[in-house]
């Protein structure tokens, strides 16, 4: 049996060791919650840091990849929803014909760590509308419209390629126009042509908006369509989506010049995004067995000019416009 004294120290060691264990189990308990706490806010902290580095990357690429593939087309607004590694961003973009602004249509992508660092288009679709005059003369293909301003999108035409003789040329409408109306077309020409020979060869009074470059490494691949009536396959005009080209910034301090175009060309190869492949390609065609493509490799295809309906009829009866098609139409006030 223990005595007295010595049952007396057994109950003051057990409060002795259930106070330290109470101790213990306190400081293990805040110190797993300050833990916590920094886990959690270091994760709110490297997610936001890597999810702002992804946006960033992948806007930077694709603001490179419309600077060579928007026909005077502008950046109106950019806004970025975040979230966990990965997020959305929405481009708003505008036109400018003679000085009016053009809302035209808004670009939302996607992006995220399993994207390569990219951003990922969600599509986008104009409105088709069947032309009577075009589906008399039993053309393939469609006018098309902005879906958000309802203007129409421009269509280009690559010479040399067999359109099966479906080619638009809009400028006998601008008569039916008030002279007065401002108007942006895509001229496409009959052969490729330096800036400084079109510059010379144009009509003074049209502004020259944007340059369309010859980036056609087989211009065989474009025709793919075929008919009951014929073996011979033609190609379908070249959407305003699918053009690269140069032209004015928005801001408009310096003329636009074929080293703008290969300028931006070499970013986008040296940021090694989702447009990698098409930059290079693009690069090869140009400088062909050069080390770096030049500016005299730079040829044009055709150009977006703006200006009034009567300053614009003088295109009519020109040699080297092989088609002309109307983009956006507004009122001067």
């Amino acid at each position: 049996m223990t005595a007295p004294w010595e049952e007396k120290d057994d109950m003051n060691l057990s409060k002795v060791i259930k106070k330290a264990k109470r101790k213990t189990l306190i400081r293990n308990t805040l110190i797993s919650l300050a833990a916590a706490v920094i886990v959690w806010f270091g994760g709110i902290l490297g997610n936001a840091h890597l999810t702002s580095w992804l946006a960033m990357r992948g806007l930077d690429e694709e603001k490179m990849m419309m600077e060579l593939s928007s026909p005077n087309l502008y950046e109106l607004r950019t806004e970025l929803d975040l979230g966990f590694l990965s997020g959305k961003v929405e481009i708003e973009t505008y036109k400018v014909v003679e000085g009016v602004p053009v809302v035209w249509d808004t670009k939302q992508l996607g992006f995220s760590m399993s994207s390569r660092f990219a951003l990922l288009g969600s599509g986008y679709s104009s409105i088709h509308v069947p032309d009577p005059i075009m589906k008399s003369q039993n053309y393939e293909y469609y006018r098309t419209y902005n879906s958000q301003s309802g203007q129409r999108e421009m269509l280009f035409y690559v010479p040399g390629v067999n359109y099966n003789g479906k080619v638009l040329n809009d400028l006998p409408l601008l008569g039916q126009m008030e002279p007065g109306k401002l108007v942006e077309m895509a001229v496409s020409f009959d052969k490729s042509y330096t800036q400084a020979e079109v510059e010379a060869m144009l009509p003074e009074g049209l502004s020259q908006r944007w340059y369309w470059v010859d980036t056609y490494d087989n211009k065989k691949k474009l025709e793919f369509i075929t008919n009951d009536s014929s073996t011979e396959k033609y190609a379908l005009p070249e959407s305003a989506r699918r053009v690269y080209g140069y032209g004015w910034r928005w801001e408009e301090l310096f003329a636009p010049k074929p080293e703008d175009f290969l300028q931006t060309l070499e970013y986008g190869l040296q940021m090694k995004g989702k447009h990698y492949r098409e930059f290079e390609r693009i690069s090869n065609y140009l400088k062909q067995d050069k080390a770096a493509p030049e500016a005299s490799d730079v040829q044009l295809l055709g150009v977006v000019v703006t200006g009034t309906a009567k300053e614009l009829q003088s295109l009519s009866g020109k040699s080297y416009v092989n088609a002309a098609v109307l983009g956006a139409v507004v009122d001067k006030y």
